[in-house]
C-alpha cells in the first residue's frame, strides 16, 4: 500500500494499492503544496514497490533531477512519452513491475505541443488515453500533475479522464477543476465542507472505492533532503535490477 497523507477529520492514513489503483491526476495552483506532495507520494511509492520510473518535467522545475535515467525536460518530453508508450505496448499482462510515467505540468505541455504541431498533440493525447484505459492490467500507470484540469486535455468522447483512479485537488480549486475532478462528490460532513478552506498541503482526495476525503499532507520542511532520499531509493532499485540480470 502507498500512503497519500491523512484524513483531516479522522486523522487516519489515506492509502491506495498501486497495483490496482495507479493512475493519478494531481491538481493545485501556485502555493498549494503540489510539488512537495508529489515528491511525498513518490517517496512512499518507492518505499513500498519496485518501480520503473519515467519522468517528464516540462517546466524544468528541478524537483526530479537524478531520480530516474528515463528523464526529460521541455522539448524532449514528447519523445520521452513516446518511448514510455512503446515500453507499455511491449509489457505483458500482469507484469510484476510497476511502470510509472510522471508528467509534471501536463496541461502546460499539451498547450505547448498543440501550438507547435496539432497532429502530434492528438497522437500524444491518444497514447496517454490508451494507457489510462488499458494500462492497469499491465501495471503501467500515468500521473498527470497540473495547475488545473479539463476534459479538453484528452480526446473527446472516450471518457479517458474518468480512468484516473486517484484524484487529488490541493489548495483552493477553480470551479472547473473541482467539477472535472470531483463531479457530484461531496464530503460526508457537509458542515465541515462548507467552511473548509484548504491551506498549503491540504485538499481533497478521491480514490476508487473510497469516499471523498479531506487530505492533509505531512509537513515536510526540508524539500532538498527529500529529493536526496528519492535519488538514493531510485539508485538502490536500479542496482537491484542490474544484479537480477546477472544472477
Amino acid at each position: 500500500m502507498m500512503q497519500l497523507g491523512y484524513n483531516l477529520l479522522t486523522e487516519k492514513p489515506i492509502t491506495v494499492n498501486m497495483e490496482n489503483t495507479g493512475h493519478a491526476c494531481i491538481v493545485g495552483g501556485t502555493g498549494s503544496g503540489k510539488s512537495i506532495a508529489t515528491l511525498y507520494f513518490l517517496y512512499n511509492l518507492l518505499k513500498n514497490y519496485k518501480v520503473k520510473l519515467t519522468i517528464c518535467d516540462f517546466k524544468k522545475t528541478g524537483d526530479y533531477e537524478c531520480i530516474s535515467d528515463r528523464f526529460a525536460k521541455f522539448d524532449d518530453v514528447t519523445q520521452c512519452i513516446e518511448e514510455y508508450y512503446d515500453d507499455y505496448e511491449m509489457t505483458p499482462e500482469n507484469n510484476s513491475q510497476i511502470k510509472l510515467l510522471i508528467i509534471d505540468e501536463y496541461a502546460g505541455y499539451m498547450i505547448w505541443v498543440t501550438q507547435r504541431d496539432k497532429k502530434k498533440a492528438e497522437e500524444i493525447k491518444q497514447k496517454i488515453s490508451e494507457i489510462l484505459m488499458m494500462g492497469r492490467s499491465r501495471h503501467c500507470f500515468v500521473w498527470c500533475i497540473q495547475q488545473r484540469v479539463s476534459a479538453s486535455l484528452f480526446p473527446s468522447g472516450i471518457g479517458a479522464i474518468d480512468n484516473f483512479q486517484i484524484c487529488i485537488g490541493l489548495g483552493r480549486l477553480s470551479v472547473d477543476s473541482r467539477k472535472s475532478l470531483f463531479a457530484g462528490e461531496y464530503l460526508e460532513n457537509k458542515s465541515f465542507e462548507e467552511c473548509y478552506h484548504p491551506k498549503t498541503g491540504q485538499g481533497l482526495a478521491l480514490i476508487d472505492g473510497q469516499e471523498l476525503q479531506p487530505l492533509q499532507i505531512p509537513c515536510i520542511r526540508d524539500k532538498e533532503r527529500l529529493k536526496l532520499l528519492l535519488q538514493k531509493m531510485a539508485r538502490e532499485q536500479s542496482t537491484d535490477e542490474i544484479q537480477k540480470k546477472f544472477y
